[in-house]
């Protein structure tokens, strides 16, 4: 692993391109992109990053079970859920599975926010 890798887990192709974006422009290398649960935490074993932004549904495996099976394997992964389930019972439940951060998709100032410290933090 290396600390400027990122993984993106969503199924709509245009929400990877806008995740892609921004994640990028906060600093991070993106390793891969992933369309389902199943793909990140394949994506996340083999490459080791030190985030993995996450949507929670997905085809197949969701968010939600490959965040946990992410966070249980490779617990040095910073899992940051950014979906557009606005919904408090699902949040805890990441939050158990193991995930940072819990951030609805309208809220790209927030995502800004958590991404930036993230790479302020890490030696180049």
């Amino acid at each position: 692993m290396t600390s400027h890798t990122a993984v993106i887990a969503d199924d709509n192709a245009g929400m990877r391109l806008v995740a892609r974006t921004l994640v990028e422009e906060a600093g991070w290398t993106v390793v891969a992109e992933a369309v389902d649960g199943e793909q990140a935490v394949r994506h996340a074993l083999e490459h080791r990053p030190a985030l993995v932004l996450m949507d929670y549904r997905m085809p197949g495996t969701d968010g939600l079970e490959a965040t946990g099976r992410i966070t249980a394997a490779w617990p040095q992964a910073t899992v940051v859920v950014w979906t557009s389930t606005e919904d408090a019972a699902t949040a805890e439940r990441f939050f158990a599975a193991g995930a940072s951060d819990y951030i609805v998709k309208g809220d790209v100032a927030r995502l800004r926010a958590v991404l930036a410290p993230a790479c302020a933090g890490r030696a180049a």
